[in-house]
């Protein structure tokens, strides 16, 4: 399998077939002191495996060596297994499970996006650090699909946006996003590429005037038309694991700044995305804190604790999603179709136990058709062949088969 490259300045973007091309598939470059780490790293081995002779030539390792370490660090992923979950940081080997699992190298921005379920045909613009951010910090499309699957499809806001993963979800599932926010010019770029008929604003709402000017304008959007759904994930840094816990993080007040957008617009259903470590902050205070304004706005309100695997993404991935709802749900739970993956006994075990659940997609049904590339290598836009395509899950990717198709598919 071979690459080939493409100029950026020889395709007419409003010409050229998606179908063709294949982009963001580069990946970070290693050091020279990385590269021996990941060249002793089986695959789904971790920190533990890296020879004494090169841990001593790192303060960070011996660091973990003497105080232990999560076992994702310095990881080489499973290709019989989903991802641990791709974070923001994917581009450092030390700082989570993103070697691939077959090649010496770091996984690709297309890689990635695979794993977090985004088709090919998203595209990711702006800096390559904004990038990284764009695709770890995001909602997987095919889990925001699920969540959107119970409740009623219209017209929906997305505040807090990022690049639009739960967007994505949300239009694949029937709906029309007619505005969305961020503060990050990178990821507006982004959202305003892959959803052109919505209105894209950025907005800070750590401050008023900012508020106030982005009512101003979804009122003018919605010009006396019922919004559907108001959808979000307010950044979680402090709410989440992956970083220092800080429960006076500035950003977390973001989430009541959400609550007040609902007050004012009142939609029909409101979808609060987050990290699981919002239950626990300032022992389920905060949590606490929401469920009650969105009952005491008249929402009825359930709170789901979701394993993306079972919605068929290639990631291990747990999130929180409060819904606040004025009508009766079509379903209570978002119907799951694989296997999650649980701690056991032994490392990495599959229950498949329950209810004869299928088998999750895992990331050699993901990445494997995708071009072999070196270490710091790769192009922002490649020509994709058809005939690399190995599993159903890559048709999906490459719009070639519905979800309905691949579910039925998957679960024979």
């Amino acid at each position: 399998m071979f690459v080939t490259s493409v100029s950026l300045a020889a395709v007419d973007s409003e010409t050229c077939e998606a179908s063709k091309l294949l982009y963001n598939h580069l990946c970070a470059p290693l050091s020279e002191l990385d590269m021996q780490m990941v060249q002793s790293i089986p695959e789904g081995g971790n920190w533990k495996d890296i020879p004494p002779s090169i841990v001593q030539k790192s303060a960070r390792l011996i660091q973990i060596h003497k105080s232990g370490g999560r076992t994702t660090y310095y990881g080489r992923l499973n290709k019989d297994l989903p991802s641990y979950t791709i974070n923001t940081y994917f581009n450092r080997p030390g700082n989570g499970t993103f070697i691939h699992p077959e090649q010496n190298r770091l996984i690709s921005l297309r890689e990635a996006a695979r794993l977090q379920s985004f088709p090919d045909h998203f595209r990711f613009l702006g800096s390559l650090s904004s990038r990284y951010k764009q695709i770890g910090n995001a909602v997987p499309p095919l889990l925001a699909r699920a969540v959107a699957s119970i409740l009623k499809s219209g017209r929906v806001i997305d505040l807090f946006s990022g690049a639009g993963g739960l967007s994505e979800g949300f239009q694949q599932a029937g709906n029309e996003i007619i505005l969305a926010s961020d503060c990050n010019s990178n990821m507006c770029k982004t959202f305003a590429h892959n959803h052109p008929n919505s209105a894209v604003i950025k907005a800070d709402l750590h401050h008023d005037k900012h508020a106030n000017q982005l009512l101003e304008a979804i009122e003018n959007t919605l010009s006396g038309r019922t919004l559907n759904s108001l959808i979000g994930g307010p950044p979680c840094q402090g709410f989440s694991t992956a970083g220092n816990r800080d429960t006076y993080d500035s950003r977390n007040n973001l989430v009541f700044q959400m609550l007040d957008f609902v007050r004012v617009l009142m939609p029909d259903t409101v979808v609060i995305e987050n990290v699981p470590g919002l239950k626990w902050i300032q022992h389920g205070k905060i949590l606490g804190i929401i469920l009650k304004t969105l009952e005491e706005m008249g929402y009825s309100v359930c709170k789901l604790h979701l394993r993306a695997e079972e919605y068929g993404v290639p990631q291990r991935r747990r999130r929180i999603f409060i819904i606040g709802s004025r009508y009766a749900l079509t379903e209570e739970f978002p119907v799951g179709y694989f296997a999650p993956i649980i701690h056991g006994r032994k490392k990495n075990m599959v229950n498949q136990s329950c209810d004869n659940l299928f088998p999750p997609v895992n990331v050699r049904d993901a990445v494997s058709d995708l071009p072999q590339i070196s270490s710091g290598s790769g192009d922002d836009l490649v020509e994709y062949d058809w005939c690399w395509i190995k599993t159903d899950y890559q048709r999906l990717m490459r719009d070639s088969m519905t979800l309905e198709d691949f579910i039925i598919k998957r679960t024979k």
